[in-house]
Order: structure tokens, then C-alpha cells, then sequence
């Protein structure tokens, strides 16, 4: 598809969509005190009006592609240029920040109702929001990386908000150093691209005229960033620590930002990717997929069986991308942005239910632990009809988007490992193991939180309706039958079943509705006697790979002693050492050429100064002193003639 200039007219808008949320931002951060409660509902209104820009300039543009840049930087004679690509990918990715981001503001105006710095927490939501759109919107890579950083630095200021709270500190430093770790692929692949083609502009790279080592370097780096951005193994284990912010913002963080970034980028890179680069990329994604689910599987608290899931889920759709089946995999980003944040925001639901219990009666639990929960379905009943939704939509159950984007995504994937027997195989029974898994772990947080006799004799009341607003709006999206593919031509769920699929899917269809029928009818007769067990520390990656980072701080902090030690006193002392001996070396040639060079030039000096004046007696023109060094000479001439 070619690139065209962006219509005059829609530039504005294009700039609004994250403008608004910038602004939203600085409003947040620039009233006063005194106005605090009106900052929820503003920074709302701004986001109703970029989600508006989003959505009209979806309609307007999703059958083109449309480019407009400004010359930004000059680096010598080369300039780097900031704008904006807009294509389906950018286009529908963009949409679904805007329409979570929205959806997030309002529910948070009902969960952080009572929260005492709001002003901070919807200031850095809505510049999270900016960045993130920043992000999509790019056109340049250099821009990108920018808005790569802002995002990440976003959710580092949002996971610690209650920053009071060890944990919040902790957990929100974490996630930011481990980041930085991903992040310098990025910059390495950005100078080895900009070695090659002294450009960074996305929509002008001929990988073809770069050799293949050159492209699988480039490639890694760049999904070295994403093993960090999108928790994939072995930097997955900030994200379940992330839970300690604000459940909202774990939403977010899960749905459309950060995390979403890293699947965005290798989709939109794709054409960077190499064969053995696209190798790794699989494998990688379907180790993190498996493990992912495992740990959701052996969790009872909400959240991290929630954080744990998304773990799998961004496997997924990085194995997804890594084997071929990026269309899948990116539709399945698409998919997941809704019904994930639904399932974070129902959490997050059930959460402010049981603490407004709690905290109104003597009866103080973890309101978090599932094993606390049960007989929610008749208490918060909406919550529950929606969370059934999520819940369907995560484990691919029919009619529902989770479905499409995951029977697309196997299909595809069967194409690719063949018929014969090799290693592509490994990563398609991953696919499957995670196709089981995952109907198992939701099945088991919906049966603890809803079905399950409560022990807890607490009364609740029903959250309000501002935050019923965002679980029913997020449910029907994840119930849409209109849906797009990837090149978004608009099909309905049966059309996309018929005509989109390749042949084989149909069979792909049948064995994966078994599959998953057999994992919920497994988890039914598994959970509905079963006693809720204690938390597998062996079986939870977190803990492994938090044990290997304490190891890995703890020999580096060893390894930086020796070397302080060493730069200290042998480095240190060996400048010290050529610094004294070049002083000293200065002071002897300072020395000589004193004594002897000067010495030397100022006595021929005073010698040929003695001699001028001598000859200026002898030679004084007077005749008697001529007379006089006459008959001197001639008495010296007799008395040596003499002797």
C-alpha cells in the first residue's frame, strides 16, 4: 500500500488524539488544590474527546495509508523527521488505547474515589495515555523510542502511586530497572539501522539491500526490548509485582499501554525480522506462554492470576508473530485490550466491594485472596454476568472476540509447522498446552470468586454505576460479532469462520472447542470438591526468576566491590604513579634547561659581551692610546723573542 500525504484537514485531528490526553495532564497537574474534585471529571471529558479524534480518524482513514512528517533534527547533513504514520495498524491500535484509557478514567472515578493525591493519579494516567498514543502514532523510530521511555517511566510513576507502601515502591522500581535492561537493544538496534540507512523513518526501510547477519542483529535487539516491554521470559517478573498499584492502572498497564507496546512494535516492524531471528522470537514466546499459564494456575491472589494470564497471553501472541501468524497475533492484541482490562476492572470491582466491607466491620481479610471469596454472583451481580463475558473471551469460548483472534492464530500456526515432524512441532504443542491451560486457571478464579460457598459473612453493597459503565461497555466488545481482520474488512463471526480461515481450520476449530470443552469440564469436577491448596513457589516463575535476580544483584554487587576496589588502589595508583613520574621528569628538564641550556647560551653570551668591551677600549680612536697597545705589542714581541 502506497503513502500518501495526510489530508490538510485531518491533521489537527491526528494531533488531537494525543494532544487531548497531554492536556488532560498538565490540567491534572497545573489546578489548584482547591478544585481537586473537579479533576476527575475533566480529565474524563478530555478523554471522551480524544477517543471521539480516535474514532473519527478510524473511519476516515482505515482503507488508506497516510503519512505527514516535519523535519525535526539535523545530524550533520542527515535530518531526522517527526510525524505521523497511519495505517490499519496504527489506526486500530490507537483506537483501542483510547477507548480502555477512557473507560479506565471512569471507572477510576468511582475506585479512587477517596484516594488523597488525585491530581497525581489522573495526571500521570492521562500522560500515560499521551505516550502510549505517542507511541502508536509514530513515524520515525527515533520518536518512538521517545515515547517507548515515556511509557515506561509512566508506569513507573502509576505502579508506585501509593508509593507509601514498601511494596508499591519497590514493585514500581523494579518494573523500571528491569525496563532499562530491554531498552538498550532498542538503542543498539537503532544505531546499527542507522549505520545502514542513515535514517529511522519506518516507512522507508528496504531491508532487502542489508545482509541477513546485519537484519537477525538488528531484529534481536529490537526484541530484546520487547522480552522486557511485553514480560516475556526472562524479564516477566516485575509484571505480578506491578499488581501492588491501583487496580485501574493494572488494567491499563495489561490492556492497551505498556505491555501492549512490545507485541505493537514487532508488528510493526515485521519486515525486519529475519527467519532465525523470527526462530527465537517463537520459542521465546512459547516458553513465556507456558509458564505464564502455569503460574496463573498455582496463584490465588485476583490480580496475579490476572498478571500471570496476561504473561501467557503476550507469549502467545508473540509465538503467534514469531511463527508466521502475525495477523492472528495482532488481531488477538487487538481482542485482548478489551476483554483483559474487563477482567482487571471486575477485579478491580470486587476489590473496592469487599474493602468498603471490610472496612465498615471489625472482619479484616485479604481481600484479594480468592480463597476468601465465593457467593459474589448474587451480590455484584452485574460484575459477575460481565466477568463471565472476560472470562469466555480469554478462554476462547465462541462468540466471543477471544475466539476469533485464537482459532486464527492456530490455524495459521498449523500451516506453519507442517505435517512433518521438526522443532516447529515444540512450539505448536505450546499453543495448545496454552489453548488448555487457560480455561482451566479462569475457570478456577470465576468458580472461588462467585460460585463457591463464602466463608467470610461480610455484607456488600453493589459498586456504583460509574463503574458499572466501563464492564458493560468492555463486555459488549468483547461480545462483537462485527469484527475486523487484519487487513479490516469488516466480517461477522461466522464469515470470518468460512471465508477468512484456510481450509484446514475447520478441523483446527473442532479439535480446539475439544480441547477446551475437556479443560472446563476437568476444572468443574477438579475445583467444585477441591480444598484451595498453598501457592507452588516451585511451579511460580516469578519466584525462580526473582531468586536468579537476587543472585545476579547479589554477584554483582560482589563483582562491583572487587572492582572499586581494584580501580581504588592498583588503577588509581598506577595514574597516581605516571602523575608523580611526569612531574618529576618535568622538574629535572626544567632543571636542566636552567642550568645547562640557559647556562650555556647566557656565558656565550656575557663572553662575547667581555670581549666587545675590551675591543671598545683598545679600539677608542685616540691616537696616544693606539701609541700605548703599540709598544705593549712590541715590548711583548721582544721579551718572547728574548725567552
Amino acid at each position: 500500500m502506497t503513502h500518501e500525504e495526510i489530508p490538510s484537514a485531518l491533521i489537527w485531528l491526528a494531533l488531537a488524539v494525543p494532544g487531548l490526553p497531554l492536556i488532560s495532564s498538565l490540567v491534572c497537574f497545573l489546578i489548584s488544590k482547591k478544585f481537586n474534585w473537579t479533576i476527575p471529571l475533566l480529565s474524563s471529558i478530555l478523554l471522551i474527546a480524544a477517543t471521539a479524534c480516535s474514532t473519527i480518524l478510524f473511519f476516515q482513514l482505515h482503507n488508506q495509508s497516510v503519512i505527514q512528517s516535519w523535519p525535526w533534527l539535523a545530524i550533520q547533513n542527515k535530518i531526522i523527521h517527526a510525524g505521523f504514520l497511519l495505517d490499519s495498524i496504527s489506526l486500530s491500535m490507537s483506537l483501542a488505547v483510547a477507548w480502555v484509557s477512557m473507560l479506565v478514567h471512569f471507572f477510576s472515578i468511582g475506585y479512587m474515589a477517596e484516594d488523597r493525591a488525585p491530581d497525581r493519579y489522573f495526571g500521570m494516567l492521562g500522560f500515560f495515555t499521551f505516550a502510549m498514543l505517542g507511541l502508536v502514532m509514530s513515524s520515525n523510530l527515533l520518536i518512538t523510542f521517545f515515547f517507548w521511555e515515556l511509557v515506561g517511566f509512566s508506569s513507573y510513576r502509576l505502579i508506585g502511586h501509593w508509593y507509601e507502601k514498601p511494596a508499591a515502591a519497590n514493585a514500581s522500581t523494579k518494573a523500571f530497572l528491569i525496563n532499562r535492561i530491554g531498552d538498550l537493544g532498542f538503542l543498539i538496534a537503532l544505531m546499527i539501522l542507522w549505520n545502514w540507512f542513515g535514517h529511522l523513518d519506518i516507512n522507508n526501510f528496504n531491508f532487502s539491500a542489508v545482509p541477513t547477519e546485519i537484519l537477525t542483529a538488528a531484529g534481536l535487539c529490537i526484541f530484546i526490548a520487547v522480552i522486557g516491554k511485553s514480560a516475556q521470559f526472562p524479564l516477566l517478573h516485575w509484571l505480578p509485582d506491578a499488581m501492588e498499584g491501583p487496580t485501574p492502572v493494572s488494567a491499563l498497564i495489561h490492556a492497551a499501554t505498556m505491555v501492549a507496546a512490545g507485541v505493537f512494535l514487532l508488528v510493526r516492524i515485521s519486515p525486519l525480522f529475519t527467519e532465525s531471528a523470527l526462530l527465537v522470537i517463537s520459542g521465546i514466546g512459547a516458553f513465556t506462554a507456558v509458564i505464564g499459564a502455569v503460574g496463573a494456575l498455582f496463584q490465588y491472589d485476583i490480580k496475579k492470576i490476572l498478571a500471570y494470564s496476561t504473561i501467557s497471553q503476550l507469549g502467545f501472541m508473540v509465538m503467534a508473530i514469531g511463527a508466521g501468524a502475525a495477523q492472528g497475533g495482532y488481531l488477538h492484541l487487538l481482542h485482548h485490550a478489551f476483554f483483559k482490562a474487563g477482567l482487571f476492572l471486575g477485579a478491580g470491582a470486587i476489590i473496592h466491594a469487599l474493602h468498603q466491607a471490610t472496612h465498615h466491620s471489625k472482619n479484616n481479610y485479604d481481600v484479594q485472596d480468592i480463597r476468601n471469596m465465593g457467593g459474589l454472583r448474587k451480590k455484584l451481580p452485574v460484575t459477575f454476568i460481565t466477568f463471565l463475558i472476560f472470562g469466555a473471551a480469554l478462554a476462547g469460548l465462541p462468540f466471543t472476540s477471544g475466539f476469533i483472534s485464537k482459532e486464527i492464530i492456530l490455524s495459521q500456526m498449523s500451516l506453519w509447522a507442517g505435517t512433518d515432524v521438526s522443532g516447529k512441532w515444540v512450539i505448536m504443542i505450546a499453543a495448545w498446552a496454552v489453548t488448555f491451560l487457560t480455561p482451566i486457571y479462569i475457570f478456577k478464579l470465576i468458580w472461588f470468586v462467585f460460585f463457591k460457598e463464602s466463608k467470610q459473612e461480610t455484607e456488600l453493597q453493589d459498586i456504583p454505576v460509574i463503574m458499572k459503565m466501563p464492564l458493560i461497555i468492555l463486555s459488549i466488545l468483547s461480545l462483537a460479532l462485527l469484527l475486523p481482520t487484519f487487513d479490516f474488512h469488516f466480517f461477522s463471526t461466522v464469515n470470518v469462520i468460512l471465508n477468512y480461515f484456510p481450509e484446514a481450520s475447520i478441523s483446527i476449530t473442532i479439535i480446539s472447542l475439544a480441547v477446551i470443552s475437556f479443560a472446563l469440564i476437568f476444572s468443574y469436577l477438579h475445583y467444585r470438591k477441591s480444598t484451595p491448596g498453598k501457592l507452588s513457589s516451585f511451579l511460580s516463575p516469578q519466584y525462580y526468576l526473582d531468586i536468579v535476580s537476587d543472585k545476579a544483584v547479589f554477584l554483582l554487587s560482589i563483582l562491583y566491590t572487587i572492582t572499586n576496589w581494584i580501580d581504588k588502589h592498583i588503577i588509581d595508583q598506577i595514574i597516581h604513579l605516571f602523575t608523580y613520574l611526569q612531574v618529576t621528569i618535568a622538574h629535572l628538564a626544567g632543571w636542566t634547561d636552567r642550568v645547562f641550556i640557559d647556562g650555556a647560551v647566557n656565558g656565550a653570551a656575557y663572553s662575547a659581551k667581555g670581549i666587545g668591551a675590551v675591543a671598545r677600549i683598545m679600539i677608542n680612536g685616540k691616537i696616544q692610546s693606539y701609541l700605548l697597545w703599540a709598544m705593549a705589542a712590541l715590548l711583548i714581541f721582544i721579551l718572547w723573542i728574548l725567552y
